[in-house]
C-alpha cells in the first residue's frame, strides 16, 4: 500500500472520530462507513444507521459532552489503529482506548476497540505516554 494511501486512511480515520464522537455530526458520519460496516463493539452490529443509533442511544443522548481524543494513530495495509482518551462527561474519569478500523475503498468497513479505566491514584498523563 501506498504511503499516499496511508495517510488518506488515518484522515478518514481522524475525520469519521471528529464528526462522530465529537460534533455529533451523524449524517456526515454516516457518508465515511460502508453501508455493511461491522462495529464489534458490544450490542452494535452491523450497517451504519445501527452504529448510528446505538451511539445516539448509548452515549450521545444521555452524555452530550462524550468527547474521543485521538493521541497517536498508525496506519498498516487497510488498518488504522488509534489511542485516544474518552471523556464521557465532566467530573467522570476519562477512559483509554484503542480503535482498530478497516478501511476499503475509501469507507470504513469494520471497527473494533478496547477501553481501560484511568486507575485511582494513576494520572492521564502517565497512562497516555508511558514510561520512559
Amino acid at each position: 500500500m501506498s504511503s499516499d494511501s496511508l495517510v488518506a486512511n488515518k484522515k478518514l480515520v481522524a475525520d469519521y472520530i471528529d464528526a462522530f464522537y465529537n460534533k455529533k455530526d451523524f449524517d456526515n458520519a454516516k457518508l465515511m462507513l460502508a453501508e455493511d460496516f461491522a462495529n464489534h463493539h458490544h450490542g452494535v452490529g452491523v450497517g451504519r444507521e445501527r452504529t448510528v443509533e446505538t451511539f445516539k442511544e448509548m452515549a450521545a443522548t444521555p452524555f452530550p459532552d462524550f468527547s474521543l481524543t485521538v493521541l497517536r494513530a498508525v496506519a498498516e495495509d487497510d488498518l488504522v489503529w488509534t489511542h485516544g482518551v474518552i471523556r464521557v462527561a465532566p467530573g467522570v474519569p476519562p477512559v483509554i482506548v484503542v480503535d482498530i478500523w478497516r478501511v476499503r475503498d475509501g469507507l470504513l468497513v469494520e471497527h473494533w476497540d478496547v477501553g481501560q479505566a484511568v486507575p485511582e491514584g494513576a494520572t492521564l498523563d502517565e497512562l497516555v505516554q508511558g514510561v520512559r
